[in-house]
């Protein structure tokens, strides 16, 4: 999908007709004009490169501030279109905006994308120059009600800074929330809006003002892409006969640790490898065509480009769900992306459902199953619990054994890259 940045004019009168701050502004091309609009804008100001090139503009030099007369702003235009043109020797420059310098406070950012799995997101929390180095933001998916932002703000950790902190007074927590609120329903229902960032808005005792805006959008209708139901079967988390491809002796290896892991289901288990014959005092096999018996479950731990051979051998194998933890998929890129969609295909065809493909694994505890590389093994319980980061599922597992943790979990399932069996 091809996306456009708006140049900040643009992006500060969008802004503006939803009623959310923005300061006085004028895009200018010469330092006559510069000077001109200056003098409407009334001193200080500050003056920034306009250019789709450009989207950091301080890392150019294409930004100085606390511009205070006529000279001074003559100067700032041509020391801007020198430093760009020399940082950035491709950029197609628009003009250069001169905006009102506006007085200090404290620095926030709101954001927003969308994602291919959740639709549309909103973030929230401190901004400025050090956003990415504080990470102190919260994340909801749209739509979202006033109470929701009320609970954004609250969760950072600033929020101590806008209640007022050592002495300094209150910001206008109650004017935040409705420009937040304007903010998210612009983002929600402009269908060709795809990703922006306000940083900063600046929040005063008294109001906010958005200083900068990098706003995105597509000629394309945005739509949140939702999967086609299809019926999953009841009992196709209950396999009476699992292999694990890739199954390895080198406890270095993912396929060890997953076969390890399952050494206690009570069912039957396979080892697939064809560069060896016993695996764990286990049998093992060259391929799955080699198991005489019917295969409910695989769980796939070989490189990825061998992954299409092994889905199209389970589909005549008549296997019934595919656990892929093999990374190297969409999350790679467009080659990745053709190989995930074809594994999916395979699966379609032959009636696979999947799990993955990049994933952790799955864990049923009441069937003694644990399908993944972790070792920890949770208590059986009435929880279920989804997630598409292993790193997740990782914590909560290990945080359900603490001895002063009383939970057991029905099912743990790690879906990755969600090919097939997700969550929206």
């Amino acid at each position: 999908m091809e996306k456009r940045l708006l140049t900040e004019a643009e992006g500060y009168d969008l802004l503006k007709e939803h009623d959310v701050p923005v300061p006085s502004h004028e895009i200018v091309k010469s330092a006559d004009e510069a000077a001109k609009a200056a003098e409407k804008i009334g001193y200080p100001v500050v003056a920034k490169i306009v250019s789709p090139q450009v989207v950091h503009k301080s890392d150019a030099c294409g930004v100085i501030t606390g511009i205070k007369n006529e000279d001074e702003v003559r100067n700032a235009f041509n020391k801007i279109m020198h430093n760009v043109k020399e940082k950035v020797p491709d950029a197609e420059i628009t003009g250069i905006i001169i905006e009102k310098d506006m007085p200090s406070g404290l620095e926030l950012i709101v954001g927003g994308k969308t994602d291919p799995s959740f639709g549309k997101m909103l973030t929230f929390g401190l901004g400025g120059t050090l956003v990415e180095f504080l990470k102190d933001v919260s994340m909801k998916v749209l739509p979202i009600e006033t109470d929701d932002i009320e609970k954004m703000v609250h969760e950072i950790k600033g929020y101590t800074l806008i209640k007022g902190y050592r002495g300094e007074p209150p910001k206008d927590e109650k004017g935040l929330v409705q420009i937040i609120n304007n903010i998210s329903k612009l983002f929600h229902e402009s269908h060709n809006l795809v990703e922006f960032d306000i940083n900063p808005l600046i929040l005063y005792e008294k109001g906010a003002c958005a200083v900068d805006a990098r706003i995105y959008e597509s000629e394309e209708e945005v739509k949140h892409k939702e999967k086609e139901e299809t019926e999953v079967p009841a009992d196709i988390f209950y396999p009476e006969s699992i292999a694990v491809i890739g199954a390895s002796s080198d406890p270095t290896k993912v396929g060890y640790s997953v076969f390890r892991n399952l050494l206690d289901f009570p069912g039957k288990l396979y080892a697939v490898n064809p560069k060896r014959k016993e695996i764990l005092g286990r049998e093992v096999y060259p391929n799955l065509a080699s198991i005489q018996d019917k295969v409910d479950l695989i769980v796939v731990t070989v490189p990825a480009k061998v992954v299409p051979e092994i889905m199209e051998e389970a589909g005549k194998k008549g296997v019934r769900l595919a656990v892929v933890i093999t990374a190297g998929f969409k999350e790679i890129g467009d080659e990745g992306k053709e190989l995930q969609d074809k594994i999916s295909q395979l699966a379609q065809k032959y009636g696979i459902r999947m799990v993955g493909p990049n994933c952790l694994g799955i864990i049923l505890p009441h069937k003694k199953i644990n399908a993944t590389f972790d070792p920890a093994n949770p208590k059986p319980g009435g929880l279920a619990f989804i997630s598409q980061s292993g790193a997740i599922i990782t914590t909560v597992v290990d945080w359900s054994l603490k001895e002063d943790i009383d939970i057991g979990l029905s099912a743990v399932i790690s879906v990755g890259n969600q090919a097939d069996l997700g969550f929206d």
